[in-house]
């Protein structure tokens, strides 16, 4: 699968390897303290390690903030599943406004709970907690779920015992907008799966997006959850809670897969298709990229000689860019990388 999020990690394993050291062990030292810290309650470490201790069904989740029409939208394609019935619930964490009396009506048969923290990451924890399942299946309040996308799930984590996690496909529905460069879908969540069969990934480029992501709950509880110090709260643009598991999962020796048959579509707001949408999501891709690798979480070296190195790169390509007349909406993309570089590196100088 050729995939790059946010034009920023195509050359991430090639800096990896030569990069680290000293730094990355002790980063990941304090990777591993903060595990300790956001560890579940003792009545869930109990079942950490032990899938046979959970009921045989997937919990499929949905974390809602203030998005009713949507939300019903989503539990509606969680119902209507080839898995059987029995096999599976459905659960909506509440992290917004309370439900309407018609919104609840309309969630009929869904495990309803509330967080009134703020927060992705804490709504997704909550579901966790309240959840039966031996696999945890999130999606987006504004994604729809394709009919065969839970069985899809089932059947590759029961197909492979040592994945921790499995990411599927996130569709953006055509007509694309004209905002949306080709191959940047990315930056409304979309994710394309190369081929039709299930394969293993290890490289960040690589891991699935939280619209479709699954995770074997033993394997959450050992990770002691999604870490709180990402994801998005509210309407901001932070993010990489999924990435950290990913990473974390592949240190507790966990597989993480990529199922094609597994699909959503990301039914994403017209309010989303600005130029101001497309340069905070990338300002936000890679300063969280800065802090996955300052967390001890990745061990591509984004430290400031890095992020002054891209910001010569982008400089470079803008030249060209310019040179041979390119699109005003390419040269707007690569400006907002070049000036989100510009701010790691200013706040990494501030951090030295």
């Amino acid at each position: 699968m050729d995939r790059d999020k946010n034009g920023i990690f195509t050359v991430i394993d090639a800096l990896g390897g030569a990069r680290a050291g000293l730094g990355i062990m002790l980063r990941r030292c304090v990777c591993e303290i903060r595990s300790y810290r956001l560890s579940p309650p003792a009545t869930r470490a109990e079942r950490c390690g032990a899938d046979n201790e959970y009921e045989p069904i997937i919990s499929a989740i949905i974390c809602t903030y203030n998005r009713p029409e949507k939300l019903l939208s989503a539990a509606a394609s969680l119902k209507n599943q080839t898995l059987s019935r029995e096999k599976y619930e459905i659960i909506v964490v509440n992290n917004g406004d309370e439900l309407s009396d018609e919104t609840k009506t309309g969630l009929g048969g869904v495990k309803i709970i509330s967080e009134p923290e703020p927060g992705l990451s804490i709504a997704r924890n909550s579901g966790a907690e309240a959840a039966r399942g031996a696999y945890l299946t999130y999606i987006d309040d504004d994604a729809e779920a394709e009919p065969e996308m839970l069985e899809a799930v089932y059947n590759a984590f029961e197909s492979h015992s040592g994945a921790g996690i499995i990411g599927g496909q996130i569709w953006l529905p055509e007509p694309r907008h004209e905002l949306v460069l080709k191959g940047r879908g990315d930056l409304w969540s979309e994710f394309r799966i190369g081929g039709n069969k299930y394969r293993e990934v290890s490289r960040q480029y690589e891991f699935p997006f939280g619209a479709n992501f699954s995770v074997r709950h033993s394997a959450l509880d050992r990770a002691g959850g999604f870490d709180l110090s990402y994801g998005r709260t509210g309407g901001d643009y932070a993010g990489g809670e999924e990435t950290a598991l990913c990473f974390k999962a592949l240190e507790l020796g966990y597989k993480i897969g990529l199922e094609p048959r597994s699909i959503v579509w990301h039914h994403v707001d017209k309010s989303r298709f600005t130029k101001e949408h497309i340069r905070r999501t990338i300002t936000a891709g890679i300063m969280t990229t800065g802090k996955l690798y300052s967390d001890g979480y990745s061990p591509s070296a984004w430290d400031i000689g890095y992020a002054r190195e891209r910001v010569s790169i982008a400089e470079r390509e803008l030249k060209k860019l310019r040179r041979r007349g390119a699109d005003e909406l390419e040269i707007f993309y690569k400006e907002c990388e070049r000036d989100a570089f510009c701010r790691l590196a200013e706040k990494l100088e501030c951090e030295e």
